[in-house]
């Protein structure tokens, strides 16, 4: 079925504002709804949800950040603003002033980044396996991996014991695809700053999203955001990992639906 919705997927570019090529997959009509992935990912990640939410009357677009999927790898190093940047250049390109937006992992804190400069452009916002702070990123230690490698160990960290042998594969054929050098300068710009401060600024609806055995982003400090968001809403779901996006689609995309939905 994914091949399918893939086959579907409207392919488009927009051109951030120091002029990189941004690439997003768009599909369907009805309320824009903005999925930013994590790191070393692209917008194939999003698949169970490119299936799932233009049948629901959502106009999905899943952007790839600078650097990954099918955008551009720029020449200057990679920072969370223009991370940021990178979302805003897709709703300027659609026209739209402002959105629906779901952020996973890194992906999150981009989001963050962004609202923390046009707050204005979020409508609701998810938040999954986000953590507002993140050690060191280990520099040294990933230059002395490939990609191969990389992408291998994240295809069995990000999920729990019981994910499929099918799911590992695809994750790892992802992020395998992202060139080293933006790997890890984007793993140093999103362990640079605490998101706190942003988190206390967020007035605009919230979902808080965790997997029980997530040990990246624990259930813990999902709990610890819910509290310092002001009137969100958080779900920890059992038996899944860093990844509930694509451990359990169906409840994910059902509890998702039911936030963007609702009053």
């Amino acid at each position: 079925m994914s091949g399918e919705i893939l086959r579907r997927v409207e392919h488009r570019f927009a051109k951030s504002a120091d002029g990189v090529k941004i690439h997003y997959a768009a599909l369907g009509q009805g309320k824009p709804l903005v999925l930013v992935h994590g790191l070393g990912e692209s917008y194939l990640t999003w698949k169970p949800q490119l299936q799932f939410f233009p049948e629901q009357g959502f106009r999905v677009l899943a952007v790839d950040l600078r650097g990954h999927g099918d955008s551009e790898i720029p020449s200057k190093r990679i920072t969370m603003e223009d991370f940021a940047g990178d979302v805003e250049s897709v709703l300027r390109a659609e026209g739209l002033e402002k959105a629906l937006m779901i952020g996973y992992s890194m992906g999150g804190l981009v989001l963050l980044e962004l609202y923390e400069q046009s707050p204005n452009l979020f409508e609701k916002l998810v938040l999954e396996a986000v953590a507002p702070e993140y050690p060191p990123a280990m520099t040294e230690l990933l230059e002395n991996m490939s990609m191969h490698e990389i992408a291998a160990q994240v295809a069995e960290f990000a999920v729990s014991p019981t994910a499929s042998a099918e799911l590992k594969k695809d994750i790892y054929a992802i992020i395998s695809k992202t060139d080293k050098r933006v790997y890890i300068q984007s793993a140093e710009a999103a362990t640079q700053r605490s998101y706190y401060g942003i988190l206390t600024m967020l007035q605009v609806p919230t979902l808080i999203i965790s997997g029980e055995l997530d040990y990246i982003s624990p259930p813990e400090v999902a709990e610890e955001i819910s509290r310092i968001v002001k009137g969100s809403r958080k779900i920890v779901f059992p038996k899944v990992g860093h990844m509930p996006h694509r451990e359990n689609p169906e409840e994910y995309n059902k509890a998702v639906l039911e936030f963007l939905k609702g009053a």
